[in-house]
């Protein structure tokens, strides 16, 4: 037998503070458990109206203090002959009402605590809970967990999308609330019966803090979650544990080394899931390269320079010049430099112009283009050949974490560039693998900041927050102080999340839909608490989240400490992983093979692959050609071209 409502008081209104059509007050007894952010019912005949208490009063009968210092005879410790009466009075908003017409101004009526079936109306929740549900956290006291869930279709599109996360640094949980409902959103996403094509949904985090996300796939210790914490996964239908399809990509320390520049560098970890390296061709660095110039290296000049090579000799071959018709196509940063070096030699023989370009700002972009070799040398792939995640398509229900760590200020935003890009482009013909990609920014007041910098990466991001969700895109960004992110950007989230917030960051002019009362519990709001705002919810409301079950930074890298892993140990690493029966095989072929471009491609190969794969495939054969999969009969396969007993090594 179901429970009763609890009765809590009445709605009232007064000649001087009528109750609307979306505000109410009610009174209530002291003993009432009711505050800040409590869902109530108000029933009045066949109309039931659902609110979020937003303020909180006191009222008893005193006209004035001095009337309440004689009744204490000053003494404060002395009781009075007889306790005045006291009630409290509560200002509630307007979640729903049912029915949703006419909308009047709130009846008189009984106001009761809202229960799971309550919640669940009053969000709406019960309308796409089944197909489209994911739980974002829980609303009600600590013993009681009910489970909210919004709809995956405003959250990662099409009909709405991205999520922002605001809170002060180290207080809020940003992070801790965004890896939260990735863990929901891959147990719990079903996709759209009514979108065609790819399926499935993957997540793409930057690391930009020492260790802090580059030991998800590891759990975390036993003490860390308490049972508030697996409460709250119970009611979620949720269990804890580590992100289970983890890929960590992470810089290289240098152009012709295999060593990657990460803290994520055990031997331990590389024999259940080995951090991948990264680099970028010729195609991606110059179409980012203004990230790394100032407004004054990147003059309109400069860019019509800088365009022409992109057109004529990186898309295309081209002849290099109209008085040398040899023709060349860059496929490496140092082609490049050649096919310029001989046009400035033609513009110098030429009153120093070459098609309508200046040799002084031809010479200007080579030696940008030079110096981007010196100041990135691990990003830099001198062989033109890129690596890094799209070498496959995405995933689903796989964390993708990209580490930028250890690289400078300058060298992570030229990595940010280069990602947001790429997948920007490749969700737009549709090859990224999967239909819907999630990416998690933070920091956004430095990348798209509310003063208006126009730069290739606010470019970026500002395209996906506006035409993202149609394209299977969907930016997750967090930042500490929203009102310094550009409004496109924050205006095009429909999801917000509100961890604990400064004094001085409430009184900007964005906040004033809160009432006071929610701004004073939002500057004192507890960590894995947030205020969500979700289309679905008429009004903001706050839930709790339980603690992601991974392992922290620093207790990773105290288990796992990095240290530096020889290529040829990471190779055999890597094939006992796949298939180790392989093992002797590889040691034949590699172990004698000098270090260099040969082994950097037979790593970079076997780290793309999964237990089950070939590992012999990533061998070079004695040709130079691919190796030959033996007694295979792939149609279509360009590695087969029927048995053979010869050793092609």
């Amino acid at each position: 037998m179901q429970d009763s409502p609890e009765i809590i008081g009445r709605v009232f209104g007064t000649e001087e503070k009528p109750n609307t059509a979306y505000k109410f007050t009610f009174w209530s007894h002291p003993n009432a458990r009711v505050g800040i952010g409590t869902l109530v019912t108000v029933t009045a005949g066949e109309a039931t109206i659902y609110g979020s208490v937003i303020e909180a009063k006191s009222y008893n009968d005193l006209e004035s203090p001095l009337h309440e210092f004689m009744a204490h005879q000053g003494a404060p410790d002395l009781e009075p002959p007889t306790n005045r009466q006291d009630i409290r009075v509560y200002e509630a908003a307007v979640l729903r009402r049912i029915p949703e017409e006419p909308v009047g101004a709130v009846p008189f009526g009984l106001v009761t605590l809202a229960d799971e079936a309550d919640v669940r109306r009053a969000l709406r929740t019960e309308s796409y809970l089944e197909q489209y549900g994911i739980p974002a956290g829980c609303y009600g006291e600590k013993d009681k967990p009910h489970a909210v869930h919004v709809d995956s279709r405003f959250l990662l599109g099409p009909e709405a999308g991205h999520l922002n996360v605001t809170g002060t640094s180290g207080l809020a949980a940003k992070t801790s609330y965004v890896l939260f409902l990735l863990q929901s959103i891959f147990a719990a996403y079903k996709g759209d019966p009514e979108e065609l094509g790819n399926t499935g949904v993957a997540a793409f985090i930057f690391n930009t803090k020492g260790g802090d996300l580059l030991f998800v796939d590891q759990p975390g210790r036993t003490d860390a979650l308490t049972d508030d914490d697996r409460g709250m996964y119970a009611a979620l239908g949720m269990t804890p544990g580590p992100f289970k399809n983890v890929r960590f990509y992470a810089p290289f320390e240098n152009a012709d080394d295999s060593a990657l520049k990460t803290l994520r560098n055990s031997p331990k970890l590389d024999e259940v899931n080995p951090t991948r390296g990264y680099r970028f061709g010729l195609k991606e660095i110059v179409s980012n390269l203004e990230v790394t110039l100032t407004k004054g290296d990147l003059d309109s000049k400069a860019d019509a320079y800088l365009q022409s090579l992109v057109n004529d000799y990186i898309e295309k071959e081209s002849p290099i010049g109209d008085k040398n018709y040899r023709t060349a196509h860059a496929k490496t940063i140092d082609d490049l430099l050649a096919i310029v070096e001989e046009q400035i030699g033609e513009a110098r023989a030429n009153q120093g112009s070459f098609r309508g370009h200046h040799v002084f700002t031809m010479a200007k972009m080579r030696n940008r283009i030079k110096s981007v070799k010196d100041r990135f040398p691990g990003l830099v792939a001198m062989d033109g050949h890129t690596q890094g995640p799209f070498s496959q398509p995405l995933e689903h229900q796989t964390l993708y974490v990209i580490d930028v760590a250890k690289l400078s200020l300058e060298a992570q935003e030229l990595v940010f560039a280069i990602f947001i890009s790429e997948l920007h482009s490749r969700m737009e013909l549709g090859t990224l693998g999967v239909a819907r990609t999630i990416v998690v920014v933070d920091e956004l007041n430095k990348y798209v900041p509310s003063s208006g910098a126009e730069n290739h990466i606010a470019r970026a991001l500002t395209e996906i927050a506006s035409r993202g969700r149609y394209m299977g895109l969907t930016l997750f960004g967090a930042q500490q102080f929203r009102s310094r992110v550009d409004k496109e950007v924050v205006g095009n989230c429909a999801s917000h999340a509100f961890g604990h917030i400064e004094a001085e960051e409430l009184a900007q002019p964005g906040y004033s839909y809160f009432s006071p009362a929610v701004k004073e519990k939002l500057a004192n709001l507890e960590t894995g608490q947030v205020l969500l705002k979700h289309p679905y919810f008429g009004q903001p409301v706050f839930l709790r989240f339980p603690r992601p079950d991974v392992m922290k930074g620093g207790d990773g890298m105290r288990e796992f400490p990095a240290t530096s892993v020889d290529i040829i140990e990471r190779i055999y690493g890597q094939v006992r992983r796949i298939d180790s029966t392989k093992l002797n095989l590889v040691k034949e072929k590699v172990g004698n093979m000098p270090k260099g471009d040969a082994l950097n491609e037979v790593w970079s190969k076997l780290s793309a692959m999964k237990p089950g794969d070939d590992p012999m495939r990533a061998l070079p054969r004695k040709d130079g050609a691919p190796v030959l999969v033996l007694g295979s009969s792939e149609e279509g396969d360009p590695f087969v071209s029927g048995p053979s007993m010869r050793d092609e090594y």
